[in-house]
């Protein structure tokens, strides 16, 4: 699941109309017991975006596979744990930060 950096809770909430409100940005740790660094961008950038992970790119039309290589993101981060890694990358709106150990997804400015 992923956690607002504010409160530590979920960041995305239904309505009554079941829609999901957007949090400003979302921490998904990876790693050890968690998910892969991909999964974790996966499902940061759908907190960010209010919906859930597996309807990423039909309800908010976001693929990842268009704006990064999940696999090499596994390979470079994965490879590493404990080390000083930091990645940064644009995707479709968010800014998304990857280091060795979580994910944190926020809407561009």
């Amino acid at each position: 699941m992923y956690a607002s950096l504010s409160d530590g809770m979920s960041s995305a909430t239904g309505d009554s109309r079941g829609h999901n409100s957007i949090s400003e940005s979302v921490r998904v740790e990876h790693g050890v017991g968690g998910p892969s660094p991909s999964r974790a961008v996966v499902e940061a950038v759908a907190g960010a975006a209010g919906v859930e992970p597996v309807n990423l790119a039909d309800e908010a039309g976001i693929v990842l596979y268009d704006h990064v290589d999940l696999d090499a993101l596994d390979a470079l981060v994965g490879s590493r744990p404990g080390s000083d890694i930091d990645v940064s990358l644009s995707v479709a709106g968010y800014e998304v930060t990857v280091d060795a150990t979580a994910v944190v997804a926020e809407r561009a400015r």
